[in-house]
């Protein structure tokens, strides 16, 4: 009887280990990209030839439909009492199809992210999308990180560099699951450098923060704070100033503009600038 007991709690303390193992990346690949190779690290682009979601430096052809995929980040959070799990990942044309050569300007690397929560004692898909958007450039995936976009509620903020004739900006983009997929719901742009023999008066930036608005109207997520200091170049004389507050809400799947105020010396004239 002792033995059997033994067992028993044997076998329960193992049963409990297994239904803790945390989701491989590869096994959650596979759910969010069409026939992924976990040996190779490829998947075939669906959405190469989807007027929705094509993207433009990518031609439409069976031949650059596959794709590299990698994994930019894995992340485990708790979201009303539900063990979730965040993944974001980078997939770029195949090397075989491009020779390399994806490094161009505008070769932006399609973003996938999925989210899986664990029910019935196994991780199940709740929201994917293989190609969000494109961001970047020459090849190269933006930054990212989990943020917390509501007391239940998250997201993935993208960091990405623009450099174009000279001008140069920063920007950041948020990523939300929206019911079974995931989408952009709000942009910012955070710096702006107009070169060509501006000074600094030619520069723009701003912060943001998510706040809980303690309103009833505000529903599930934090309200965004956005504040905006600095110049926008309208033309190659004239220089625009650029300071504002900012106050984005989430609704209809998401954040809208709900206030914008400016400074006072927003007000002025646009400037000429220096010859």
């Amino acid at each position: 009887m002792k033995t059997l007991i033994c067992f028993l709690m044997c076998f329960s303390a193992a049963g409990a280990l297994r239904a803790q193992e945390p989701l491989s990346q590869d096994e959650a690949l596979k759910q969010i990209y069409s026939q992924y190779d976990e040996g190779k690290k490829t998947a075939q682009a669906q959405w190469v030839c989807d007027k929705d979601r094509e993207i433009p430096v990518w031609p439409c052809s069976d031949e650059f439909k596959t794709v590299s995929v990698s994994v930019l980040l894995m992340s485990e959070v708790v979201e009303d009492g539900t063990k979730k799990i965040y993944l974001a990942a980078s997939a770029k044309p195949n090397d075989a199809s491009w020779q390399g050569l994806f490094q161009c300007h505008l070769c932006r690397p399609a973003i996938g992210v999925g989210v899986f929560a664990w029910q019935s004692k196994h991780w199940v898909l709740q929201s994917a999308n293989a190609a969000v958007g494109a961001f970047s450039g020459y090849g190269d995936p933006p930054a990212i990180e989990l943020v917390q976009i509501g007391p239940e509620k998250h997201g993935l903020m993208l960091s990405a560099d623009d450099l174009t004739h000279g001008n140069y900006a920063s920007f950041k983009v948020l990523l939300a699951p929206l019911g079974g997929t995931v989408a952009e719901v709000w942009s910012v742009t955070i710096k702006q450098n107009y070169g060509d023999g501006c000074d600094l008066h030619c520069d723009s930036s701003a912060t943001f923060k998510f706040f809980d608005a303690n309103d009833a109207n505000s529903g599930d997520y934090y309200d965004i704070e956005a504040i905006s200091r600095g110049n926008y170049r309208e033309d190659d004389t004239h220089l625009k100033p650029e300071n504002w507050t900012e106050i984005y809400r989430f609704k209809d799947g998401e954040y809208r503009l709900l206030s914008h105020k400016d400074f006072n010396d927003a007000n002025r004239p646009a400037t000429k600038l220096p010859q």
